[in-house]
């Protein structure tokens, strides 16, 4: 009898610490997501204010309300030419990293036997700072003729993102992809171009919507590469276009915010649709073997 009281207060305490533990770990979360949340409110909220209301009071909501600011950095900032060229840059090397790195990845993780430190040669990129490439690639690209031009600013973005594609891509097929799925498709007499098409890439969809998201929101964040290898207006992405907004010595805060709006929103947008898939991608090559 005293054995089952003792294991009903033991129960009673356990389920007790399980509680407070998961009320105190709802509570960190909530204030971590306040603290990135409310960083992305207040830019979205001071683009309905002008300079007086934001330097007087930085806090508070609009009063008036101020809805100038957005045609105005629609029209007057040549937003509709920024925003294609960035959607443009994304969405190309989104599709060229992730057919290039997938083939990678496939000969990688498949073959290693054959690969040597080819797997160890692309893994060292993501250990070289952005910065130290940009006096090499500037001189490269003027060296070659592609400097201010869309196929230069598109191959540096590719170069710069296949490290960390790969990396993700061999993992998630060294561990998602069944050698036992291959030996039997080799036997049935498929070749590697076709095992890689017809078995490979439908096995690594959630591998390659991470991959392809990362991409797609690190390009459209990219500011650096395109300050120095962009300068013709025609030619420059969102980011750079909204950096230039600012003035000499005074700057319109009300309409940098309506610009930094339109520059996020996408990204927002692109990763709540695919968060999912993302989650299930960086997950999935650490939970099968």
């Amino acid at each position: 009898m005293r054995y089952i009281e003792n294991l009903d207060k033991s129960s009673g305490w356990l389920i007790a610490r399980h509680r407070i533990f998961v009320g105190l770990r709802h509570i960190v979360l909530a204030l971590w997501c306040l603290t990135t949340t409310y960083p992305v409110v207040w830019v979205m909220l001071n683009s309905f204010r002008d300079n007086n209301q934001i330097y007087v009071n930085p806090f508070a909501l609009p009063n008036p309300w101020i809805f100038k600011s957005y045609p105005r950095v629609l029209l007057g900032a040549q937003l509709q030419i920024a925003i294609p060229n960035s959607f443009i840059y994304a969405s190309v090397t989104v599709a060229v990293t992730v057919i290039l790195a997938a083939m990678t990845s496939f000969y990688l993780s498949k073959f290693p036997k054959r690969n040597g430190l080819l797997y160890t040669y692309f893994i060292i990129g993501i250990m070289i700072p952005v910065h130290a490439l940009l006096i090499p690639l500037f001189v490269t690209m003027k060296n070659m003729g592609l400097l201010n031009s869309r196929l230069g600013i598109l191959i540096v973005y590719v170069a710069t993102n296949l490290s960390f594609s790969i990396f993700v891509l061999t993992g998630f097929m060294r561990k998602g992809i069944p050698d036992e799925l291959i030996e039997a498709a080799v036997i049935d007499g498929y070749g590697p171009i076709r095992i890689f098409f017809r078995i490979a890439l439908p096995l690594t969809q959630s591998g390659i919507a991470t991959v392809g998201t990362f991409t797609f929101l690190g390009i459209w964040n990219e500011f650096l590469f395109a300050l120095i290898l962009l300068s013709k207006p025609a030619l420059r992405t969102l980011n750079l276009t909204v950096y230039n907004l600012r003035g000499q010595y005074s700057s319109d805060q009300g309409l940098m915010a309506a610009g930094a709006t339109v520059l996020i929103m996408p990204a927002i947008l692109i990763y709540a649709i695919f968060q999912e898939r993302v989650v299930k991608g960086l997950t999935a090559g650490a939970i099968k073997g």
